[in-house]
């Protein structure tokens, strides 16, 4: 008889893309063949607002049977004035429950199936720390529940309901060194339950990357760096849109551009040397990616960054920042990209990458033996099975 497992995250559907819920679809579809595997989750497709847009019930989504409850409210207007009082500002315990329930996504019926249904489960995977299905539904299932936090430094992991949260799951899956060596050293509990060094393996296509089509369909004919995902200000891209309109406008620039796909939060400049594609479909991605020169990634709190090893796989170098300490130390082992921080940086490595081909080529290189010695899905299922059996062993 398969082990019978619960996947608990916040947004769950094929139109969701990056971040942990990604994560958790990835990890979900390649653990099903293993598991009788089922995910409970809301009916929300937004983040910020938490708006129902999947109908409430049971589906099925690539085999695996999802449950999905609807939010009762949406994200407060005023959740921004909540966030600096509670996240900058002293308060008390009554604050930083309110500001839990602002943020999202409320939706008391799914915490009632996780108290009904959660115990015929052997363990239960909840996916991300931040938001209230992990937070409140975790301690609903202490005994059985998995912990994969995607925690990187952030004012809210440091508030007093997230410390009792770090001291319940009887597992840990991280998704980088560095970030389980930041919990170790916030939570310093957490260094006798069990843990592995996870994260997620990559679909990659089945045939060639076409890069000469894509330049075809879109009209792009000079090298580009790529910046593709949220494109929002909480990922940087507002900075990262200020630093490239600078290094252009400089004199001697070198004749690059500057693609970006995915959804836009943050107003794009109107640039003969900015391209903006919206949202791409996977042969469009993944063909985006080979015909690229780098790949750009200016957000500081990361605990994984897919897109990242997606362009490694592609043989590109990664530029990010180097407060981004979980992607930085993967840089640093892959020997595959430049850490930068503030514009100096950001203008002289991109003008060194622009310059240097063979750099380029060994930077990339290094990135895409990096991911295939650690994030092949075999590995990562592998890992998955023996953190599961030392679970079922513990208990």
């Amino acid at each position: 008889m398969k082990t019978r497992l619960l996947v608990v995250v916040q947004r769950y559907g094929l139109e969701i893309v990056g971040g942990a819920e990604t994560l958790a679809r990835n990890v979900t579809e390649h653990l099903a063949p293993h598991f009788d595997i089922e995910v409970a989750t809301t009916c929300a497709l937004d983040y910020w607002t938490w708006a129902n847009h999947y109908p409430p019930g049971d589906t099925t989504v690539r085999g695996v049977t999802v449950h999905r409850f609807p939010t009762v409210r949406e994200r407060s207007r005023d959740f921004a004035a909540s966030s600096r009082r509670v996240l900058q500002e002293a308060h008390d315990l009554a604050d930083e429950t309110r500001w839990i329930l602002d943020q999202g996504p409320d939706a008391p019926a799914l915490l009632e199936w996780i108290h009904r249904e959660g115990p015929r489960f052997d363990a239960a995977l909840f996916v991300g720390y931040l938001y209230a299905p992990t937070l409140l539904g975790l301690p609903l299932l202490p005994d059985r529940a998995i912990l994969m936090p995607a925690a990187h430094d952030e004012p809210a992991i440091r508030l007093s309901s997230y410390r009792a949260l770090f001291h319940l799951p009887r597992a840990f899956s991280f998704s980088t060194l560095e970030e389980q060596e930041f919990v170790h050293r916030l939570f310093p509990a957490t260094r006798t339950v069990p843990a592995d060094v996870i994260g997620s393996g990559l679909d990659v296509p089945a045939g060639p990357p076409d890069p000469d089509r894509f330049r075809r369909e879109h009209g792009i004919t000079r090298p580009f760096v790529l910046s593709f995902g949220r494109l929002s200000e909480a990922k940087g891209v507002d900075v990262l849109l200020e630093h490239w309109c600078r290094f252009k406008d400089a004199p001697g620039s070198p004749d690059w551009d500057l693609v970006l796909a995915g959804q836009a939060e943050v107003a794009i400049p109107k640039r003969d040397d900015v391209h903006y594609l919206g949202f791409v479909d996977d042969r469009t991605k993944w063909d985006m990616l080979a015909a690229s020169s780098a790949h750009v990634l200016p957000s500081q709190y990361e605990s994984l960054s897919i897109v990242v090893m997606e362009s490694w796989w592609c043989g590109k170098p990664a530029l990010v920042r180097t407060a981004c300490l979980p992607v930085a130390g993967q840089v640093r082992r892959a020997a595959g990209g430049i850490t930068y921080e503030g514009y100096p940086e950001f203008a002289e490595a991109l003008a060194l990458l622009a310059r240097d081909a063979a750099l380029r080529d060994r930077l990339g290189a290094g990135g895409r033996a990096y991911v295939e010695a650690n994030y092949a899905w075999p590995v990562i299922v592998d890992k998955y099975l023996d953190l599961f059996a030392e679970l079922r062993a513990a208990r």
